[in-house]
């Protein structure tokens, strides 16, 4: 065993020490690229280890040879562990590359006695037996050193481009990455330009001692690897909370910009939490932590407080989950918390304003019951003197025949003016009852053909000259519905028509009998050949005090039909419209044959079959 052995030797032992205790480690970027770039100077020094301790020149040359595995891929790996590191993971498919041109290196440099593109020529240094060799280098082996000092130059740009980026407390890294790189680049080149040998061998295997140690004194005493990768500094400055990393004595060891806005004129990093004016507040939190669980916390910032949710993460090493200190995360919330103080602020007020306009509410549905107790009051207080003078009119109209005939038209238009009153009135008592909560249909058995001539005739007399066709083939001879209200239907749709249709044209009711899929179907329809409605209008023409935009000063509320639909919906069917602009009006009513209420109400079934 020869000293340059043992050093070598050594080296290679340290080396295999740094590649395991770095794969011990907690999870790093670029961590396989950097235990495979140890492995692989190990086996460089071990190759140059043999070759040291060989006496034959042909056995040093073919450990020569060997040692261009690890020749080839230590830059390589070295370079891809810093990009990495400090830029990202790269694919591992990049790795196999590197792999595979070092395999394919080693291959040919084992063959060079078929091409001599390595070795041209190789003799000892001296006559003594076991004595070094000296290389004559060929075409070969200045290509491969270009490939890789190509890595080496890439090693340099992207650890000095991550410089500027770095805190004190992780600028050591950077510069010991620097250091371990110049040593054995340094060596290696003094041994290619200028023959540069240590114990007669490439120096370069040497130096990786030196690198070991400056890798120890990063593991051990640095902490690399182990509490924050240096790859993480732009991701720290690129958050806009406040990030503090402290280590086990609470010393600030990183902060990113914002959190060393919030120190002011003090730098934050290198000084304990507590002696930072505008962060002492979180050292008592970061005192009771775990016990206490981090949460709201309101810091002095000058102009204003501002407040921030505290996020507290362990920071741990190695296998058994040692503390090596804490990350701190602040989110300033100082615009929610203003922004839910105004919230509340303005649900009370809310809540003020729900309560009065229920109050209102409540004395709007009083004073609306009882004013819909007046009108109900008035209407029936009205119908009993309508009904005197339809009875006076009646009896002035026997006696006008015999001894005033001249009388006989203006009696008439008294009955008409009273009878649509009496309407009108009936309209706003159905309204009414509509709208009570506890209304509910009656269902009697109707004669619907009388029920249809009568209202037909009471129209006609009200609207005298206009004529009224009935057409009445098919029309069941009963129904089951409320009788006033379903009058007040045909009454409403009836006045309608002959309301909006010129004098000389017919109105026509209709009703019939329809089999569907499911069950039997009373269709009544009324058409007229009047002013029709405006497409625009058509959908909105039932709801209650709408008025089609070309009524003009035709008289009306915009009540009758919406009332229509909401007893055609009470009786479980429908009403639909369809007009013509200037060429009139068809409105249906299409309600369900109940005769099954026939059972229930215990009447003949003959009634049904009518």
């Amino acid at each position: 065993m020869t000293l340059p052995s043992a050093l070598l030797l050594a080296a290679v032992v340290a080396t295999l020490w740094i590649a395991a205790r770095s794969w011990t480690l907690p999870a790093f970027p670029g961590r396989t690229d950097f235990v495979l770039m140890q492995l692989s100077a190990a086996w460089w020094s071990t190759a140059v280890a043999v070759e040291s301790m060989v006496p034959a020149p042909a056995d040093k040359l073919l450990w020569a040879e060997m040692a261009w595995l690890g020749i080839v891929c230590t830059p390589s790996l070295w370079a891809f562990f810093l990009w990495s590191y400090t830029r990202g993971e790269l694919p591992a498919r990049w790795r196999l590359v590197l792999v595979t041109i070092g395999l394919a290196t080693w291959a040919v440099a084992l063959t060079n006695d078929a091409h001599h593109l390595f070795y041209t020529a190789i003799q000892p240094v001296n006559a003594e037996p076991g004595a070094a060799l000296v290389y004559s280098h060929g075409l070969l082996f200045y290509a491969v050193t270009i490939y890789i000092y190509a890595f080496m130059v890439m090693s340099i740009v992207v650890t000095a481009s991550g410089i500027h980026r770095a805190t004190p407390a992780y600028r050591t890294h950077y510069l010991g990455f620097l250091v371990v790189m110049a040593v054995p680049w340094g060596a290696n080149a003094g041994y290619v330009f200028g023959n540069l040998t240590l114990f007669d061998l490439d120096p370069t295997a040497f130096s990786f001692l030196m690198m070991d140690g400056i890798f120890y004194w990063l593991i051990t005493r640095r902490r690399l690897f182990e509490l924050l990768p240096v790859a993480r500094d732009a991701l720290l400055d690129a958050v806009p909370d406040p990030v503090l990393v402290l280590d086990g004595d609470g010393t600030v060891v990183e902060a990113n910009p914002a959190a060393q806005a919030l120190a002011g004129d003090h730098a934050a990093i290198g000084r304990r939490l507590a002696d930072l004016p505008g962060l002492s507040a979180l050292s008592t939190m970061v005192g009771a932590m775990p016990a206490a669980a981090p949460g709201p916390l309101t810091l002095d910032c000058g102009d204003s407080p501002r407040s921030f949710e505290v996020t507290w993460v362990p920071l741990t090493a190695g296998g058994g989950g040692r503390e090596v200190g804490c990350l701190l995360m602040l989110r300033d919330v100082t615009h929610r918390h203003r922004a839910e103080r105004r919230l509340e602020d303005t649900v009370r007020r809310l809540d003020l304003a729900r309560l009065e306009a229920e109050e209102r509410l409540v004395a709007e549905q009083e004073a609306k019951r009882a004013l819909n107790g007046f009108l109900s009051m008035a209407a029936h207080e009205f119908k009993t003197p309508l009904a005197i003078i339809d009875g006076a009119a009646q009896l002035l109209l026997m006696d006008a025949e015999v001894k005033a005939p001249g009388m006989l038209p203006r009696l008439e238009k008294i009955r008409r003016a009273v009878r649509r009153q009496v309407n009108i009135l009936e309209t706003c008592l159905a309204d009414d009852r509509l709208n009570d909560p506890a209304f509910t249909l009656r269902r009697d058995w109707l004669a619907l053909p009388a029920l249809l001539r009568a209202a037909a005739s009471a129209q006609g007399d009200a609207a005298p000259g206009r004529r009224i066709e009935l057409d009445l083939d098919g029309c069941p001879h009963w129904v089951v519905g409320d009788g006033p209200m379903l009058e007040l239907c045909v009454h409403n749709l009836l006045n309608n028509a002959l309301k909006y249709s010129p004098s000389g044209t017919p109105v026509r009711l209709r009703a019939r009998q329809e089999e569907e899929a499911d069950g039997a179907w009373l269709a009544l329809s009324v058409a007229d050949q009047g002013i029709g409605i405006p497409d625009g209008d058509l959908e909105r023409v039932f709801d209650r005090f709408f008025r089609a935009s070309n009524t003009g000063t035709a008289a009306g509320s915009g009540v009758g039909l919406n009332m229509v639909r909401r007893i055609a919906a009470l009786h479980g069917g429908t009403v639909t419209a369809d007009s013509r602009l200037g060429q009139g009006s068809v409105f249906t009513l299409r309600l369900p044959m109940l005769c099954e209420e026939a059972i229930a109400m215990r009447q003949p079934a003959e009634k049904c079959e009518g």
